[in-house]
């Protein structure tokens, strides 16, 4: 079973689109449960939710906006207390800019895996209707946190990924919290600790469609490239972490 993990944030413009099309392809794929994390919205997105999710999915709420990081670590504990060991996790975005077409390869290539990433800087892969700023902003956070964290992979920052059971689960027992960050670098934290307990991590092309998203993006450049140095400067705690 998959089970697809997306943090929402007053997404009541989009969040029934972003339910019913990603049900629409997932239930030609694999059996599928959503969890949509309400990140303390102040719209009705949770509400909107409820209702246009199926019996077996499940919404949860939290009462304030902390990030996208606390949103995530509580759908993965979730997933992790409800979920069997030959599970997957996928995790998007909330707003219907992935390109869900990338997802059978992900799950052929996690048969040999640990995490799939979905990598737009990845050949074959690419941006489509993304305003110059937030792709210069994109390129030079994935740059710097590749040559400063030591990692290869092409993209770092993606929400959209295709995690194994175990592989969370090893994560979630060796580092507490699962995951500190509250903002978008949460998703470099996660990859740095997947790729310090040496998880085998592939990746595979996707695009990313801007023009799907209902409204303004959620994230604020300044504070989110702020925080991926702060981030970078204290990084090197985790690597002490696994040595414990």
């Amino acid at each position: 079973m998959i089970w697809v993990l997306a943090p929402v944030f007053n997404e009541a413009s989009g969040i029934k689109n972003f339910i019913e099309t990603s049900s629409a392809f997932l239930q030609n794929i694999a059996d599928y449960r959503l969890i949509l994390v309400d990140d303390g919205s102040s719209d009705q997105t949770a509400a909107i939710a409820r209702d246009a999710v199926n019996v077996n999915d499940v919404v949860l709420r939290l009462d304030k906006n902390t990030g996208p990081g606390k949103a995530f670590e509580t759908g993965m504990h979730y997933f992790l207390k409800h979920a069997s060991q030959d599970d997957l996790l996928l995790t998007l975005e909330g707003d219907g800019t992935a390109d869900l077409s990338s997802l059978p390869e992900m799950i052929k290539q996690i048969e040999n895996a640990d995490l799939v990433l979905a990598s737009v800087y990845l050949e074959g892969g690419g941006f489509s209707k993304t305003s110059a700023l937030r792709l210069m902003i994109s390129h030079a956070a994935n740059t710097l946190s590749r040559r400063w964290l030591g990692m290869p992979y092409k993209t770092l920052t993606s929400f959209y990924r295709l995690w194994s059971y175990p592989a969370l689960n090893q994560l979630n027992k060796k580092f507490n919290p699962l995951i500190e960050a509250k903002g978008f670098i949460c998703q470099v934290e996660l990859l740095y600790k997947s790729h310090l307990i040496k998880h085998k991590i592939l990746e595979v092309p996707t695009k990313v469609y801007s023009d799907r998203r209902k409204g303004p993006s959620k994230m604020k450049l300044l504070k989110t490239a702020l925080s991926h140095v702060s981030f970078l400067l204290k990084s090197r705690k985790y690597k002490t972490e696994i040595m414990k």
